[in-house]
């Protein structure tokens, strides 16, 4: 079995042997370097660098990979990418199923209040986590290969991957697959190194100039520069003493450190294993590039301050007036079919059909009566004609006769809806103006004319001539009271003998 240090020193003599035909470089400009470490961390594990025939500089870094470094090239789940996607996507939804609310149900949200609106923000947003978490988790943009992604740290000219022979079982090994797909797209080379034989190039890097300009250029600290910094200057080793933490630093670890330990991160590995439990077990040294990118952060961070002026203004919204800009369209509902109808309102009529009003004081259709007339043909048949009498000699006026109060309820035979019952004619009298307002037919009479008690009621509609119509007709008088928020207590159906 090769180990890394064995794919470092094979894989040099190929890469010189490559490029002396592919670029025919200076042969004295060759410059080779192992375990190639950048002031940032970045590790390469070997690099080639020479003068092209131009005179234009050129370097090439290689990462090799044994067997016991198989995870280097394995891809995993990128879960913080992956859940920064999650939250964008849950904040998404939320935003736009909170829009959508406010725009055509924005009555609905006033009533639900701070804690409903709350409640329904969160949970539109876990549904929409959810939804990309489960459905979207396979996808290929998140699968992460540590070797790939520390590449794309920094730029070089051309980047290679050795890998020993036994590292994939075989050509078809999905590990394998998305690990040259990843190579192409990216422009990197892929290479196998047998433990007997020559080494065989299975993608070579790109030349196209593309791949890599929007990264930069990083500054290797090799072995011979740093015995030359250490032998021209001691008081070099002062740049990496680590500075002595105050006495703030020190009282804040004593307090982070045992915190850290014993809560913490048992907390942080026992939700990487519920969500990622194939990252569970990984060293956390093939992690270290999974990160967020800045996009999906935005994009929750713009979707949260899109509502929260949406969620400002339904708290701030008197309910009065939600109900006057909603329950009033801009087309008048008389002139939809079937919206009024006169007499008993038939079965096969809309529910929420209302019976027709006429400007008069009952409500009612007025009685046809003939229109007088002044004849001025001179013809003597008048006597079928109504007269205007201009002689100027009035008449004695008849006394009006006096109306019965009972009268209109004693005519009534059939069931009743009953709004309620008021002490006085005059309350009686203001709660029908109200009704007549939104225009709800109503009538008010003694309540003596029913059983002899003291005070008057107010009914709604007309006579029922069966008590399932007259229970019908409580419920959609009911729906229209809540709708003008004119319900005071519950309706009742009474007979009338």
């Amino acid at each position: 079995m090769l180990t890394e240090n064995d794919i470092k020193r094979a894989f040099l003599p190929f890469l010189k042997e490559f490029y002396k035909y592919r670029y025919e470089y200076r042969p004295e400009s060759v410059h080779t370097e192992l375990d190639n470490v950048s002031a940032g961390g970045l590790i390469a594990d070997g690099m080639v660098s020479f003068r092209k025939e131009d005179g234009a500089p050129f370097v090439c870094t290689y990462e090799a990979t044994s067997l016991d470094k198989a995870e280097e090239v394995k891809f995993a789940l990128n879960s913080t990418y992956f859940m920064w996607d999650c939250l964008a996507f849950g904040a998404m939804t939320a935003a736009v199923a909170y829009a959508v609310a406010y725009a055509a149900r924005l009555p609905w949200l006033v009533h639900l209040q701070w804690t409903g609106n709350v409640g329904f923000i969160a949970g539109m947003l876990l549904i929409g986590l959810l939804s990309w978490y489960f459905f979207l988790r396979g996808w290929r943009k998140y699968r992460y290969i540590y070797a790939i992604e520390q590449f794309k740290q920094y730029y070089a000219d051309e980047q290679w991957i050795a890998l020993a022979e036994d590292v994939f079982p075989a050509p078809t090994d999905p590990y394998l697959v998305e690990l040259k797909n990843q190579c192409v797209y990216n422009g990197f080379g892929l290479a196998l190194v047998p433990s007997k034989g020559e080494i065989r190039a299975l993608i070579t890097p790109s030349r196209v100039g593309i791949y890599g300009r929007d990264r930069a250029m990083v500054q290797w600290v090799t072995r011979l520069q740093w015995y030359q910094a250490m032998s021209h200057n001691v008081g070099t080793l002062s740049k990496f003493r680590p500075a002595v933490p105050g006495e703030l630093s020190t009282a804040w670890n004593k307090i982070w450190r045992p915190a850290w330990y014993l809560v913490l991160d048992p907390v942080k590995k026992t939700f990487l294993k519920v969500f990622s439990p194939a990252e569970g077990s990984k060293d956390s040294t093939f992690k270290r590039y999974m990160r967020g990118h800045n996009v999906q952060k935005w994009v929750f961070a713009l979707c949260l301050a899109g509502i929260t002026p949406l969620f400002y203004r339904v708290l701030n919204v008197r309910e009065e007036n939600v109900l006057e800009v909603i329950e009033y369209p801009d087309a008048n509902p008389e002139d939809q079919y079937g919206y009024l109808y006169e007499g008993d309102r038939p079965l096969a009529r809309d529910p929420r059909a209302i019976p027709k009003q006429y400007p008069n004081s009952t409500g009612a259709r007025p009685a046809e009566t003939g229109i007088p007339t002044i004849n001025l043909s001179g013809d003597n048949d008048q006597d079928d004609i109504p007269t205007i009498d201009l002689s100027g000699i009035e008449d004695e006026e008849a006394p009006a006769p006096k109306r019965d109060p009972c009268a209109g309820i004693r005519s009534r035979k059939g069931w009743i809806v009953q709004e309620n019952t008021y002490a006085l004619k005059s309350l009686a009298d203001a709660r029908v103006s109200a009704l007549h307002q939104q225009g709800i037919p109503c009538a008010a009479a003694p309540l003596a004319c029913l059983g002899g008690r003291e005070g008057y009621l107010v009914s709604l509609g007309q006579t029922y001539s069966s008590e399932a119509a007259a229970f019908e007709a409580a419920d959609n008088f009911t729906q229209a009271l809540e709708r003008y928020g004119l319900l005071r207590k519950q309706l009742q159906v009474l007979q009338v003998r």
